[in-house]
């Protein structure tokens, strides 16, 4: 039951008890008229003025009522615009980065395009791509890495990657700590704040897992642009890696 509704049956249950204490007070007074006459005076104009309360407060509150649900409606519609905006604006970046790596590209890797192409509309500051050969994930391009760290290889479910890989979903981690990760350049080093994770699947198999990192969020629909990616870069990787 709505809150509208409850009102109107409040301020109707208000009036009937009003009638019947106005009619009380008439058939059960004692006396002439004259007598109670204050009382009978006084008891009808309290009643008259409780009534009038009641009808007062039922008509502000149905005004404030369709008010918050004109703002509310008003609300929702701006949250869908831009809720489509963000969805579009995601599309556009996901088919973009599809049509980059679609051209011919000589003397390049094509993990080292995928990891460029992500460069340019997400404005990532660091990737790697890890591609399966047989039981291990090993580096096949990296992207402004310049830490002395060695990068490892790792297996499915072993770490955020291995964990990525055996899930088989996309996997963002934003606010990182800040000596998680660092980004060396020419004003010095900092530190991303957001680290996506992207699964390759072939049929039933994760052949190659995605890392990135940025100073912003990733757009947090990304995964539902996932499968039409997936289609491209699986079926790229896959002849690359069978062309060595």
């Amino acid at each position: 039951m709505s809150k509208n509704i409850v009102r109107k049956i409040v301020s109707a249950a208000l009036f009937i008890l009003s009638l019947f204490f106005i009619w009380l007070i008439f058939s059960k007074t004692s006396g002439s008229l004259e007598e109670n006459k204050s009382f009978i005076y006084f008891g009808a104009l309290f009643f008259s003025n409780l009534f009038l309360f009641v009808l007062t407060f039922t008509f502000q509150t149905e005004k404030i009522y369709i008010k918050t649900k004109f703002v509310n409606e008003e609300e929702d519609k701006e949250f869908k615009k831009s809720d489509e905006k963000i969805r579009s604006e995601t599309e556009l970046k996901i088919n973009n980065i599809i049509s980059e790596l679609e051209r011919p590209q000589k003397d390049q890797k094509f993990s080292e395009l995928i990891l460029k192409a992500f460069a340019k509309e997400f404005y990532i500051v660091q990737g790697l791509v890890y591609v399966k050969d047989k039981d291990k994930f090993k580096v096949s391009a990296t992207y402004a890495m310049y830490n002395n760290n060695k990068i490892r290889d790792f297996s499915e479910g072993e770490g955020i990657s291995g964990q990525v890989a055996k899930s088989k979903k996309i996997k963002q981690i934003s606010d990182i700590p800040d000596e998680y990760i660092q980004v060396v350049s020419g004003l010095g080093a900092s530190s991303p704040k957001s680290l996506l994770f992207i699964p390759i699947l072939s049929g039933n198999e994760t052949v190659a897992v995605i890392e990135a990192a940025a100073f912003d969020k990733f757009p947090y629909d990304l995964e539902q642009f996932h499968s039409k990616l997936n289609i491209l870069l699986a079926e790229k990787l896959k002849n690359t890696e069978s062309d060595k």
